[in-house]
């Protein structure tokens, strides 16, 4: 139905395939239009206020020497026409490349969270608090657990978790949000960031783990190669607060990929259970929610 919308709505399309998205409710398709391939992101309805956000982030981010996707066109109040900028993810990349060419894209990704964090955060009014941050762990516990564990530890449970947040530091910096492998692309031989329009105001250290403790990618004995170019971009690494930005990033996402299964029956999720909780099993602020989580 949705491919027939577009058909019906972009002229001179010529050919038109769907391609995956993340954790969304947008689609997107490749399309051939103009002579040109070009991704169609589509909204179930009209968004004009997240399209508008879009197209203000876009410009900054271009502003900040950041690359996206160029936007060709806006269609409805709902369709965003976008430069088609390839199938090549930093995951799929990375993971095929020699030590030395992993090491030239790690030295990349901490350029790219130096120029992130320059940017003023007054160019976003989202800020992710505390309160967003237990909501997460919330939304774990009812998602990822749901009944398997009994009611006195769910709250012993929600009350370390809660720990955790609280003793995250308030200091805060502009954040990509969503800073992962598969929201980077290669192209031109240039990183792309895609998924952004939910940056906001976070720890300085949130893409960081968001990254260096990717579930789709373990960066492995290049994390520390990654955190040395970081200090070389002048961002110092206190770590504790690493591991308890960390803990939560995991947990958090832990939440999602059991809403993903559970909920929406995007079984494609469970493939990177595994390595996000090797991720909680190898934190030193992880043993007492790895203790409850596995009982």
């Amino acid at each position: 139905m949705m491919k027939e919308f577009l058909l019906d709505t972009i002229s001179d399309i010529s050919k038109i395939r769907k391609i995956r998205g993340e954790a969304s409710t947008r689609s997107f398709y490749r399309i051939t239009h103009d002579d040109k391939t070009k991704i169609a992101m589509v909204y179930p309805d009209k968004n004009s206020v997240e399209i508008n956000n879009i197209i203000r982030l876009t410009e900054l981010y271009k502003k900040h020497q950041l690359n996206v996707p160029e936007i060709f066109s806006i269609i409805d109040d709902r369709i965003i026409i976008l430069e088609d900028i390839g199938t090549e993810s930093f995951q799929s990349i990375f993971k095929r490349s020699n030590s030395d060419n992993k090491k030239k894209l790690l030295k990349i990704i901490a350029q790219i969270i130096s120029k992130l964090h320059q940017i003023p955060i007054n160019n976003t009014s989202l800020v992710l608090d505390k309160k967003r941050l237990k909501w997460e762990m919330d939304f774990f516990i009812k998602h990822y657990i749901q009944d398997n564990i009994s009611k006195a530890n769910e709250d012993c449970l929600r009350a370390n978790l809660y720990t955790i947040v609280d003793n995250i530091s308030d200091e805060i910096f502009f954040c990509h949000r969503d800073f992962h492998s598969r929201n980077m692309h290669i192209y031109n031989d240039k990183v792309y960031l895609i998924d952004f329009q939910d940056s906001l105001q976070g720890s300085y250290l949130y893409d960081i783990v968001s990254f260096a403790n990717d579930s789709y990618l373990d960066l492995g004995k290049l994390r520390a190669y990654f955190f040395s170019q970081l200090e070389s971009q002048n961002i110092k690494i206190d770590k504790q607060q690493l591991n308890l930005t960390a803990l939560q990033r995991n947990i958090k996402a832990l939440g999602t990929f059991g809403y993903q299964i559970n909920i929406r029956k995007n079984l494609s999720y469970k493939k990177y259970i595994g390595r996000t909780l090797s991720h909680i099993k190898k934190n030193p602020e992880g043993k007492s929610i790895w203790e409850l989580i596995t009982i």
